[in-house]
């Protein structure tokens, strides 16, 4: 082949390849369906017809005990009134099994009979409840909006044979209360059969299935079927190792089938006061109840309970839809690929007598490609300007990563040419695919798809190379592995960098490193492309990522419209010392509008801190239970109400010291926290009911519990300590909003800084010594 015709066929792979990796990249930021007009016929899912919902409930913040909260409360049992069926309230002290939380909840439930009523059903939930910044029009006002607009739509259909129970949640956000409450104390939790569970992380995109009850196959089939299914089992795999819950995971009690939806773009205005209707997006409202109502009428069709099954490996792929197959496939495929592998292998040996070198030198520079690759992104992303998580610097810094690892690639690629065949080089990073490919199979098979199939494909074409390579046919075929690696690659990079995780820290670096991961793969590919060239090429790569993260960086910090986090808290103690303002450390950098509210004399207070008032006391470190640093600032006392603490009982046996309290608030207190200094807490009781800690997601040194939403009349706390004990008990109640501060006046918060979380409030402290209390 000429050298002119060598380049021509090198700029043509390298043209089909962008291609394609901007074809998957399109693919994988596809949007969710757009929304149906309320014009649609009744038994249709509209989400014209559901924003009705969604601006009604999202007009101000309504976190559980808040001002609004009631209001929201009662409009979704006037709606599900005015549907003609039989809203009931679930009013009930909870006791979280997920944290140290407890709650008075209020759960809004109606069941919505089949035409063979009061036996197994199918139950749609969600919570109306959010946080104290947020008007919740996404987390979770879409998901009540859903199931509202979901029973309209079965009421206008055919009846089902089994009961829908629609379950509207309290106290999601103060600790999955409300789902608790449901499973352990209400009698409709043992008709329920299958669950459908609605949930936000952000304002808009595809409404993902992201979780699973057991025995999914059955389940994830039927979501197959449906138009714009999204899911995929390493989802559902990774989401049991993170540190998120939703209600689902208290209803897991139940031992139901369940499937979790939620959808996470627009991540920025999660729990912000920009979590409102004029940001939602109507569309993944409208994805979210179209499988609400279509699963809805499937399951209540279908036999109650669900067929027994094991899971299931499922992922999406272009024109094909959701694939799905039993995760019992996983080993018997993986297998079937090492045969395959093996019998490349065998090739190569028979046909490169320095295979090898070639083997160990291409292990060698998939592993240090990948590092590299992994270690730039992070070095990239250390400092990353606020805007750098706005939507179009992100998907700048996004392509800026994954050039560099294509870079490094190619880097590494010609190096390793310079010894080894191209053939037995493709050995190394196929061996390393292949291993992980045989782990993943044996230990974590809904992840198993993403490395079996490529190494498959790989293994077969390359098998077939030596029939096919004088056939034009050939043309085609050598893209098969290229086209398998994007179809499950390139939704990982996309929902890790610019989903779930974000363009820095551990997104960037799996960016960084998954790309080299792949490209190695494709060693044919790189190839073609780099041709003899390797050098000009890799270099040129990289000199254009190099540019594109400089430009990223810089687009990040010229966006000043990215919604920058904030919190701001008043607190003193009850009894003396000054009062404070504060901020979680990681709200004031440097040049923040959050360090400016503190003034001249803010000062860091950390965990450990065991400072005066002077310094900063460190019980700042422990609001509400939780321990993080905090940047605080010296300001005057507010003269907050603390809450009243009586012993109603205090009795000693062998086995323990049993005290019962009587906790009352001030007015307005949303919730109140406790901690025991020094002193083990054998078991607990609360309001009558016992607190069993051995399901706490996190198992803390000390003792603690939260009471949200307390009633004026109190709550009692019943505890178990040691005979000789002496509990003294940190106490620090929560209310909205910050009291006047004489002398000190707090800069308007600028346009995009947004409060975010619980929203500005304010925190009593009180340090009681349960002995110098009076007794009955």
């Amino acid at each position: 082949m000429s050298s002119s015709s060598a380049r021509s066929s090198s700029l043509v792979a390298g043209l089909v390849f962008l291609i394609l990796v901007g074809g998957f990249a399109r693919w994988s930021a596809k949007g969710p369906p757009a929304p149906v007009p309320s014009s649609a016929p009744d038994s249709v899912f509209s989400a014209e017809r559901a924003m009705r919902h969604v601006r009604a409930i999202a007009v101000r913040p309504h976190p559980i005990g808040g001002a609004d909260h009631d209001r929201v409360r009662d409009y979704v049992v006037g709606e599900l009134a005015a549907l003609g069926l039989t809203p009931e309230i679930q009013r009930t002290t909870a006791i979280g099994t997920r944290f140290q939380q407890a709650g008075r909840v209020e759960n809004v439930l109606t069941r919505l009979p089949g035409t063979a009523p009061g036996g197994p059903a199918v139950m749609l939930a969600s919570h109306y409840d959010g946080v104290g910044a947020a008007p919740a029009a996404s987390d979770a006002g879409s998901g009540t909006a859903v199931l509202l607009e979901t029973l309209r739509a079965l009421k206008a259909g055919a009846p089902l044979q089994h009961d829908v129970i629609a379950l509207f949640t309290d106290g999601e956000e103060a600790g999955l209360l409300g789902a608790a409450a449901f499973v352990r104390e209400h009698p409709w939790a043992r008709d329920v059969k299958m669950i459908l569970n609605f949930e936000a992380r952000g304002t808009g995109g595809q409404a993902v299935m992201f979780q699973t009850g057991p025995g999914n196959y059955d389940q994830v089939s039927l979501l197959a079927d449906l138009p714009h299914a999204a899911a995929t089992s390493m989802a559902v795999t990774v989401y049991q190792f993170l540190p998120n819950d939703t209600d689902l995971s208290e209803f897991f009690a139940l031992g139901t089938p369940a499937l979790n939806f939620a959808f996470a773009d627009g991540v920025e205005r999660y729990h912000t006061s920009e979590d409102d209707a004029d940001h939602i997006d109507p569309g993944a409202i409208q994805q979210e109840g179209g499988h609400a109502l279509a699963l809805s009428r499937a399951f209540g069709r279908g036999p109650l309970p669900r067929p027994a099954t094991g899971n299931a490996v499922f992922f999406e792929a272009p024109f094909l839809g959701l694939i799905v197959y039993p995760e019992a496939a996983a080993r018997p495929l993986v297998v079937v690929t090492l045969v395959l592998v093996v019998g490349f292998f065998i090739t190569v040996i028979r046909s490169d007598r320095r295979w090898l070198l070639g083997l160990v030198l291409g292990l060698l520079g998939t592993v240090v490609a990948v590092a590299a690759g992994g270690g730039l992104a992070f070095l990239a992303g250390r400092q990353p300007p606020a805007g750098l998580a706005a939507w179009g610097p992100a998907v700048l810094f996004a392509t800026a990563l994954a050039t560099v690892g294509a870079g490094v690639t190619l880097l590494t690629w010609a190096l390793v040419r310079r010894w080894a065949t191209a053939a037995a080089a493709a050995l190394g990073p196929l061996l390393v695919w292949t291993i992980l490919a045989v782990l993943t199979s044996w230990r974590l098979p809904g992840v198993s798809y993403v490395l079996v199939w490529p190494v498959l494909a790989t293994a077969l074409v390359g098998l077939a190379w030596r029939r096919l390579r004088e056939s034009p046919a050939w043309l085609a075929v050598r893209w098969v592995p290229a086209l398998v690696t994007l179809t499950v690659l390139v939704p990982v990079i996309y929902g890790m960098g610019l989903v779930a995780v974000g363009v820095t820290g551990p997104g960037g670096i799996a960016i960084g490193g998954l790309v080299p991961l792949a490209l190695w793969l494709l060693a044919a590919d790189l190839e073609a492309i780099a041709a003899e060239r390797r050098w000009r090429v890799a270099l040129a790569v990289s000199a254009v990522g190099v540019i594109l993260i400089g430009l990223g960086l810089r687009a990040g910090r010229a966006d000043t419209s990215h919604p920058i986090r904030s919190v701001l808290g008043y607190a003193e103690a009850a009894d003396s010392g000054s009062g404070w303002l504060v901020t979680a450390a990681g709200f004031a950098p440097p040049g923040s509008w959050n360090l400016a509210a503190l003034g001249p004399e803010a000062r860091l207070v950390s965990t450990d801190s065991t400072g005066s008032d002077a310094a900063g006391p460190s019980w700042l470190t422990r609001l509400l239970g939780r321990s993080f640093p905090v940047m605080a600032a010296p300001a005057p006392r507010a003269g907050l109400a603390a809450p009243t603490i009586a012993v109603l009982a205090d009795t000693v046996t062998p086995e323990g010291r049993s005290l019962t309290l009587s906790i009352r608030p001030a007015p307005g207190t949303e919730a109140i926290a406790l901690r025991a200094i020094d002193t083990p807490v054998l078991a607990t009781v609360i309001d009558g009911r016992p607190v069993d800690p051995s399901q706490f997601r996190y198992q803390a040194p000390t003792w603690s519990t939260t009471y949200s939403a307390p009633p004026d009349s109190g709550f009692s706390l019943g505890i178990v300590v040691p005979p000789t004990a002496r509990p003294v008990l940190e106490v620090t109640a929560q209310s909205p909003g910050l009291p006047a501060l004489p002398g000190v006046t707090i800069p308007p918060r600028p346009a995009r800084v947004l409060p975010s979380q619980t929203g500005d409030l304010s925190v009593v402290y009180r340090r009681v010594a349960l002995d110098s209390l009076p007794r009955p």
